[in-house]
């Protein structure tokens, strides 16, 4: 899913160059900066699929860890397992009052044992203000927490999700005159100017420049369009009394179609329309997925919940963030 967070970098002493613990054959270590940093990100990027290596060089792959730092676990030399972990946001926003380093663990890592150790090795590297993550309360994230005594801090989103053999109940209603279109690069004139009326009605913010507007304009979204097509994203729009009230894309996570959507003065109708069109271009365009998933923000819950759930989505739970600080550091 695009990043939640955005992350500003300040200095912070340096805990240690290099930690190393064991546990059992896992070998534990943190990468902070330089040589041993760089041939780690090399490690990372040849792990990802050719097609992705095709479109991002790894300059371009390395400057998005400019500011991070490795947890690192290894069994026998294998990589077994990583998180990310960087500075604390600056900022007004709620996200940014959040003390504490924001780690982030590869989506493909499912043993909790591995996990507890790099989150508590993670808190350690981050000093008195600890560590913040995010996840949602599966069986494995619960154990997680119980192992590291990780602090609940609030719900972010609430998960609905929905698996392909559900998809068909929603795509097979009737669509009540609503006006769906698939969204591709490069746009007509007249659906441009559309949309660019709909983000901007809407409060959507552009922060493609050195500063964040609400006020769109044709190239602007133009370009959010090529940009978002030539990245795979399956975007669909609902069209109302001739007007653009909503917008719902879907971009792959692991094994998750994830769906975002945005709505403004949206028909219910229209938006199960909406996200039934989405759900009926999945198959073809991702085969392996086995789930979509939708999570929803507190004041999005009273609209689209109800909508979801026509469209055969489940409430999963929330997602929540967690806050963990080195083991007899003083409460803040």
């Amino acid at each position: 899913m695009a990043a939640r967070f955005r992350h500003e970098s300040y200095l912070l002493p340096v805990i240690a160059q290099s930690q190393r613990q064991y546990m059992n054959s896992l070998e534990f270590s943190v990468i902070p900066d330089g040589a041993a940093k760089d041939a780690f990100i090399d490690e990372l990027y040849a792990t990802t699929e050719a097609s992705f290596r095709d479109e991002v060089p790894p300059e371009e792959f390395g400057e998005r860890f400019s500011d991070t730092r490795f947890v690192v676990a290894r069994r026998d030399a294998k990589l077994a397992g990583w998180l990310s972990l960087r500075p604390p946001t600056e900022g007004d926003d709620k996200r940014a009052a959040d003390r504490g380093w924001h780690a982030m663990p590869s989506h493909d890592l499912h043993d909790a044992e591995i996990l507890a150790r790099l989150f508590r090795l993670a808190a350690v590297e981050a000093g008195s203000e600890g560590i913040i993550w995010h996840s949602r309360k599966t069986a494995l994230n619960q154990q997680v927490v119980e192992m590291t005594g990780a602090t609940a801090l609030r719900d972010l989103f609430r998960t609905w999700q929905a698996s392909p053999k559900r998809w068909p109940a929603a795509i097979a209603k009737p669509k009540d005159g609503a006006v769906v279109y698939a969204v591709q690069a490069p746009l007509p004139e007249n659906l441009l100017a559309k949309f660019v009326d709909f983000l901007t009605r809407a409060g959507i913010s552009d922060c493609s420049g050195e500063t964040c507007t609400t006020t769109w304009d044709a190239d602007s979204v133009a370009q959010r369009i090529a940009d978002w097509d030539e990245g795979g994203l399956l975007m669909q729009w609902l069209e109302h009394h001739d007007l653009v009230v909503a917008e719902a894309y879907a971009f792959v996570w692991s094994d998750e179609m994830m769906i975002h959507i945005t709505e403004h003065h949206a028909p219910s109708c229209g938006l199960i329309a909406l996200v039934a069109a989405l759900l009926q271009r999945i198959p073809a365009a991702y085969p392996d997925i086995r789930v979509a998933t939708v999570e929803l923000q507190e004041d999005e819950r009273a609209r689209l919940e109800p909508v979801l759930a026509s469209c055969g989505f489940e409430d999963k739970g929330a997602r929540t963030l967690y806050h963990l600080r080195p083991q007899g550091t003083p409460a803040l």
